[in-house]
């Protein structure tokens, strides 16, 4: 039964949700374009620009834009050059997010714990890069401590560390805050929001202005969808 509401819920998400533009002016998420590059930030805080644009398929300006307009309404914050959703991460988690929104870093991550104790020479041949890029975005992650290094003879090494699994859990109470102060400012913009869904990953809501409704899919887990390029 939970299954079956779970994929109605997506379905009604794809079917009202992302595409629609609210009779509400300027209201920031009553803008279709606008709630796409707010989610996408909620699945990977400190993305890129280009990249946000590709996978959204609309130019830079226009993701710059949105983005812009997001950031002096509140719903997202800068730290240096890298903005993410209000509330949604520690901010000193700020240039983490921004390494890990590197595609080639993202799967030099993910191989890894696919694989742990992967060489590097395997780890290059499994992402497509040299085996020196590889060893440098290793080192790199090394730095962050998302991954650690070992020699093992002739060959360097590659291991997962705890460290995401650690701020995931850390970060549970501050999304479940960001989730509750979103629907506040959802209702102080005149929206109306109805919380429908809500769980350790993800809250749904409907909101809008007068007679036409949309429905929002809210990502909560950025420690674990950041780096993940399926989310």
């Amino acid at each position: 039964m939970a299954r079956g509401i779970g994929r109605a819920l997506q379905k009604a998400v794809a079917r009202e949700g992302l595409d629609v533009d609210l009779d509400a002016e300027g209201r920031s998420l009553a803008n279709a374009r606008r709630r796409q590059v707010y989610r996408y930030l909620c699945l990977r805080p400190c993305a890129r620009i280009g990249d946000m644009g590709r996978d959204l398929s609309m130019s830079q300006a226009t993701a710059r834009w949105h983005a812009r307009d997001l950031l002096e309404n509140r719903y997202l914050q800068a730290e240096g050059t890298r903005v993410f959703p209000v509330g949604l991460i520690d901010p000193e988690d700020s240039a983490l997010f921004a390494a890990l929104a590197s595609a080639g870093r993202a799967a030099i991550l993910a191989t890894v714990f696919e694989s742990p104790g992967i060489s590097f020479q395997e780890l290059a041949d499994r992402v497509h890069l040299t085996r020196q890029s590889a060893s440098k975005i290793a080192s790199e992650l090394s730095g962050f401590g998302l991954v650690s290094v070992a020699e093992d003879g002739r060959h360097r090494r590659a291991y997962p560390t705890d460290l995401l699994v650690r701020k995931r859990e850390a970060n549970r109470s501050r999304a479940d805050a960001f989730g509750e102060a979103l629907l506040r400012r959802l209702a102080d913009d005149g929206l109306a929001p109805e919380l429908l869904r809500r769980d350790e990953t993800t809250l749904t809501v409907r909101f809008g202005a007068g007679p036409r409704r949309v429905l929002l899919e809210v990502p909560l887990d950025p420690y674990a969808t950041a780096w993940m390029r399926h989310a």
